[in-house]
């Protein structure tokens, strides 16, 4: 991974816990000379602004409006709770106390979750349904009609069908991987995987530029990961210990494809990926994959 890259992935955790945390000026709030839920409710001017100013498909992005998610949340409990106890301040009290340690450890867990880069919903939280596969809610009709050769266009539906489903795959290994660093680099390698995804359904016609990649790389990163958590069930062998470092570094080569991958599509150049791909079966060779 190249420092750029690092440094680009580290910038956007360093936003998605920015979101988070700014829920807590929830509490500043409350002395403003309103209803505690509507200091509460203002609250979620923060997260929504920083919502505003990042990618809206960005890992950044999405977790603020979890962190409005939970702004809302609060809001609602302490309206309840108030509506409820508002004439017995002893139970009044100790509702707003009992939501207060609720919200801490929400986002304790939220925090934790975005310093390693992975994926975080609130308790009831809508979003994972919407970014679930993530897709862009294509007009095929619409699109069709950008392509002069049908053919090229049935390709491309199913390439973009397929993409999906290795996404999705890819997603569910990564869940039973027990490094959490190599967590971390799956995160970062859907992010980018979803970016491009984006990308290839605003300019279509840009496949046939990313169809090398979309060849090879989804699907062969989705079949080593499957292997390696096979691998691992074995135990902490010195084999295993050699395959998280291989997976480490094969890892790293495709997330520094795929950000290439984006680039020369956004500036509009010739992509040809064979050195890459010829370098990345040698290490499937060379580590047993």
């Amino acid at each position: 991974m190249t420092e750029v890259q690092l440094e680009q992935n580290q910038e956007e955790k360093k936003w998605a816990r920015r979101a988070h945390l700014s829920t807590i000026l929830t509490y500043p709030m409350a002395l403003l000379p309103f209803p505690f839920f509507i200091s509460s409710l203002g609250a979620m001017v923060y997260p929504f602004v920083m919502w505003l100013s990042r990618n809206k498909s960005s890992y950044s992005a999405k977790q603020s409006l979890e962190a409005m998610y939970l702004q809302a949340l609060l809001s609602l409990g302490f309206f309840g709770f108030g509506a409820k106890f508002g004439d017995d301040r002893v139970l009044l009290v100790f509702s707003y106390v009992f939501m207060a340690f609720l919200h801490v450890i929400f986002l304790g867990i939220a925090i934790y979750r975005t310093t390693i880069g992975k994926e975080h919903h609130y308790p009831f939280s809508f979003f994972p349904f919407l970014f679930s596969a993530n897709k862009t809610k294509e007009n095929w009709n619409e699109l069709k009609k950008k392509f002069e050769d049908k053919v090229e266009f049935t390709e491309y539906k199913t390439q973009m069908d397929k993409l999906d489903g290795f996404r999705a795959q890819t997603e569910k290994e990564s869940k039973s991987l027990s490094d959490s660093s190599l967590q971390s680099l799956c995160s970062e390698y859907l992010h980018s995987l979803s970016d491009l995804r984006v990308r290839l359904a605003e300019d279509p016609l840009s496949y046939r530029k990313a169809k090398q990649f979309l060849n090879y790389f989804p699907e062969t990163v989705s079949k080593i990961l499957n292997q390696y958590n096979k691998v691992s069930l074995e135990g902490n062998s010195p084999e295993s210990e050699k395959r998280k470092t291989e997976l480490n570094s094969l890892l790293s080569e495709v997330i520094k494809t795929t950000e290439q991958v984006r680039n020369k599509l956004k500036a509009d150049e010739t992509l040809n990926l064979d050195v890459e791909i010829t370098a990345m079966k040698k290490n499937i060779e060379f580590g047993g994959y």
